[in-house]
């Protein structure tokens, strides 16, 4: 019966989904629970969201997610099971997904990671991005219940905060609902937020957490089977258990949030939400920022839109890369639901907020120089460029034994034959995946900020689709080398300065000679 209602779940509509989740709750169905986890799975369309280029994954996709809705708790997976058969036989593919995911925190996190990546197809990114703060899986009710139990009767008498009647946003984990309040010896009302943890999250990432654990075991005894080489997979899996875990540690936010207020209290072109003091574990009170959506920014009107796409660029990638501060900071979860258009700014009309500082990373200087030389031996085709700043990348020492480094050697050659169109941050997405896949350990926040950029790139291809990435930091580093002549020149002059990389752009005279002679060379092609 189970395998008809798979099959034709158009014959649902005569069954009422109680008396149907009864019965399947009754029934001893452990022997057919593999074929019936292979049939939800392909009638979700979820293995449609794995891009092109990289279907040889497929297999360890498929098996992964079979393997861990084998794990799931009967009454979750039958949750999913019905939510999926019960929606309209002709719904789209993009619909399906999205109930495949349904109050499953991992899966909605991929989700929304995956919503900007332009190697998803168009549909399904569309879909994807509904996940970034449209989610509908909690109740009104259950939310004030928990907003009101954790900051308790007297914070909510002495500030007088009133909630909204309605849910304002709701993502994988949280959700958010407006609210009004009154500070004491103020006249004037003032407009915040409420972000809680929705209730069954917390069983939910406890769970998930326990079978990320047992995926991790069950992949590194079948290496060989799946081809995986020689990849890290604890620390992947783990990196996901990390981030998943830090969305439930609302402290952890919270201070976060508090130390990107400070960072950037004196530039007017960001603007990160005040952080009430009376906030608890459960829920965070900020200041409520009047605003949409980035990709939403300016609908309809081009010439805005581009601005608005290159204003994106300069705060979240050149202003982190070229920082004058030792230390840079950045947003480590830059989705579009988390970078907003600041509304009705009467100084700024293009002024951007970062929200959800669930996650983010400290980006040393002497990194963000290597990294710059990275994607210059990228954009210059340059393999021993690469290989001599990898370890910007890689934990611990390069390898000297002569049959490890002529591997290491073939990765970043297979990594330049492969670029083709693809932008220098893509490419270097693609060579940490091929250095994790060899066994390498990688630099947790320079990965995260190169994910980070890849998500961006994303947002402003819907923004502008004519602006190139890498073009516009190219410009953009270029206007700090014309600004950096007058002391070039003296460098020039005194010759053992001829390589130092102590300017603003991080850019030696021999970098800036380099990419001046590809330039011009590539006029004659």
């Amino acid at each position: 019966m189970m395998m008809d209602l798979a099959n034709a779940p158009e014959s649902l509509a005569k069954i009422p989904r109680a008396e149907v989740q009864l019965l399947l709750s009754a029934v001893d169905w452990k022997k057919w629970k593999a074929p019936v986890l292979e049939v939800f799975l392909h009638y979700s369309n979820v293995l449609d969201v794995i891009p092109e280029n990289p279907k040889k994954w497929t297999p360890v996709v498929h098996d992964g997610l079979l393997y861990f809705l084998d794990h799931l708790d009967q009454e979750r997976l039958l949750d999913r099971f019905l939510d999926l058969v019960y929606l309209p036989p002709d719904s789209p593919r993009g619909e399906r997904i999205l109930q495949f995911a349904s109050r499953t925190p991992t899966f909605q996190k991929i989700g929304q990671i995956l919503g900007r990546n332009t190697g998803v197809e168009e549909d399904i990114q569309k879909s994807l991005q509904s996940l970034e703060n449209t989610i509908q899986t909690a109740s009104y009710q259950e939310l004030v219940k928990s907003i009101k139990e954790s900051l308790g009767r007297e914070v909510m008498e002495t500030y007088d905060i009133k909630l909204a009647d309605r849910i304002l946003a709701e993502a994988s984990v949280g959700a958010v609902i407006r609210a009004s309040l009154q500070m004491p010896g103020e006249k004037e009302r003032r407009d915040v937020v409420c972000k809680v943890i929705k209730p069954y999250v917390f069983r939910a990432i406890t769970e998930e957490g326990e079978i990320i654990d047992q995926l991790t075991r069950y992949f590194t005894q079948h290496l060989e089977f799946y081809d995986l080489g020689g990849m890290p997979l604890t620390e992947m899996f783990q990196d996901i258990r990390k981030s998943m875990a830090d969305e439930i540690r609302t402290e952890g936010e919270q201070q976060n949030l508090l130390r990107a207020a400070k960072y950037y209290q004196s530039n007017p072109k960001i603007l990160v939400p005040h952080l009430y003091p009376f906030s608890t574990k459960q829920v965070t009170v900020m200041e409520f920022v009047r605003g949409e959506k980035i990709s939403n920014a300016f609908a309809g009107d081009g010439r805005q839109r581009a601005i608005m796409a290159r204003r994106l660029s300069d705060v979240l990638t050149t202003d982190v890369m070229f920082s004058k501060e030792e230390e840079a900071l950045f947003h480590g979860d830059p989705h579009a639901g988390n970078v907003f258009h600041v509304l009705n700014d009467p100084k700024d009309p293009y002024r951007i907020a970062l929200l959800d500082w669930g996650l983010f990373g400290l980006f040393p200087r002497p990194q963000r120089a290597q990294l710059i030389q990275l994607m210059l031996g990228i954009q210059l085709n340059d393999a021993h460029r690469l290989r001599e700043h990898l370890g910007a990348l890689v934990q611990g020492d390069l390898p000297t034994d002569p049959v490890k480094a002529a591997r290491l050697d073939q990765t970043i050659k297979e990594t330049l034959q492969q670029r083709s169109k693809r932008s220098n941050f893509d490419t270097l997405g693609d060579l940490i995946l091929r250095l994790g896949k060899e066994g390498y350990v990688l630099r947790f926040n320079l990965a995260l900020f190169i994910k980070s950029q890849v998500t961006i790139a994303g947002i402003l291809a819907g923004l502008d689709p004519t602006l190139k990435q890498d073009d516009y930091l190219m410009k953009r580093a270029s206007g700090l080398v014309k600004k950096e002549l007058p002391k070039r020149f003296l460098y020039t002059l005194w010759v053992p300065k001829w390589n130092s990389h102590s300017y603003g752009s991080m850019l030696s005279n021999e970098d800036v000679k380099d990419v001046a002679m590809r330039n011009f060379l590539g006029w004659f092609h």
